[in-house]
């Protein structure tokens, strides 16, 4: 197999070394303007080190070494099966590299991008042979997520779905599949989360480090405010029309604004900015929010079986994903049972009555005993 890598930034440098690492047999040509002395002299030092601890062979090691060339020739892609697009998030520098390359490879060459945020349809307009390509979204750091998003326009065909689920899986990833305005559902999702963990944090009038740690079992590596702070407000809190979801828009939109407020008020934009400033800003209010496991999981649990009814999936596919995306200590089914539907309930109708927000509208009983038993 010969796979094509376009930009070498911390994306395409993962998404190289996974495959790398997990395909023995395959090749590898990476488009990137400037530096590939010193990108090919670090290839190298590495597979020297996993010879010398003996990770590989010989004969390994022998065939890796004259495996992959970095280039900044994009008519070197043209014998490529596959071609993953990693690099900076603008349409225009998108759409004329695929252009450029539809013009080199095969037709029957997979053209995917790794956009976190562009609409699909727009990153492939007037590109031949549409039903190649769809996004092929990888989460940073890609060695340390299970999951990678197919996501699918309606020209995609089967077969090329099936190539990359069978890429996907060759790199010890799970593939999840989407389509429509579901396109980097996981990341929506996400936001959706810190979203409504603000809004859980106005409601019960607490601080967010009192906030965190109620919600905390539920998320035992980094909470909704972790993430917030991981990712920083500066990109947290940016342009939402990427997100297509309709019923989602007036929650981020509340998360949104939100955010703006802490940046106008002196938070910082950057990464390991935000839970420093506010516990600087804060002070604890003693404030009850012990139903706070509840609330969380209530909005988990409906935005799962809403995402299922209108986009399809496998169930326990599209459970794990949103488990290892969320980073949820138990998979949703756990908390149904847990908490029980009516309680569930419940707590959605209230942030509904609340707020308004068609996120909080769940389905009737009986869908969710399709998905929860």
């Amino acid at each position: 197999m010969n796979i094509g890598i376009i930009g070498y930034g911390k994306m395409g440098k993962d998404i190289f070394s996974l495959f790398f690492d997990k395909l023995p047999d395959a090749v590898f040509t990476v488009l990137e303007i400037a530096d590939a002395e010193k990108n090919t002299a670090a290839v190298v030092k590495t597979l020297d080190k996993s010879l010398k601890r003996k990770k590989i062979t010989q004969e390994q090691y022998d065939f890796k070494k004259t495996s992959f060339r970095f280039t900044d020739n994009v008519n070197d892609l043209k014998d490529c099966d596959i071609v993953i697009e990693a690099i900076f998030e603008n349409i225009q520098a998108k759409q004329d590299i695929f252009g450029k390359l539809g013009a080199v490879v095969s037709e029957n060459c997979l053209l995917l991008s790794n956009t976190s945020s562009l609409g699909i349809s727009e990153v492939f307009k007037d590109i031949p042979h549409i039903e190649r390509c769809f996004g092929l979204h990888f989460f940073y750091p890609v060695k340390l997520t299970g999951f990678v998003e197919l996501n699918i326009l309606p020209e995609t065909s089967q077969e090329a779905i099936d190539r990359a689920k069978a890429l996907v899986t060759a790199g010890g990833k799970k593939p999840v599949v989407f389509s429509g305005q579901y396109h980097i559902y996981l990341n929506q999702l996400l936001s959706c989360m810190v979203a409504h963990a603000i809004y859980m944090q106005k409601s019960a009038g607490v601080s967010v480090k009192e906030m965190s740690a109620a919600l905390s079992p539920l998320f035992p590596v980094a909470g909704p405010f972790d993430v917030l702070d991981s990712v920083g407000l500066g990109l947290m809190g940016g342009n939402i029309e990427n997100f297509r979801i309709e019923r989602n828009k007036k929650l981020l939109t509340f998360g949104n604004e939100k955010m703006q407020e802490w940046i106008k008020s002196g938070c910082p934009t950057a990464t390991l900015g935000f839970l420093d400033y506010m516990a600087e800003n804060e002070t604890d209010t003693g404030n009850d929010c012990g139903n706070a496991q509840l609330d969380m999981a209530a909005f988990v649990l409906n935005e799962a079986v809403n995402a299922l009814e209108e986009c399809g999936g496998d169930t326990e596919t599209v459970f794990e994903a949103i488990t290892d995306t969320l980073g949820l200590a138990e998979k949703p089914s756990y908390y149904c049972e847990k908490f029980g539907t009516e309680a569930l309930f419940a707590a959605l109708e209230k942030y509904a009555a609340e707020t308004g927000f068609e996120t909080y509208i769940h389905k009737d009983k009986s869908v969710w005993e399709k998905y929860f038993g």
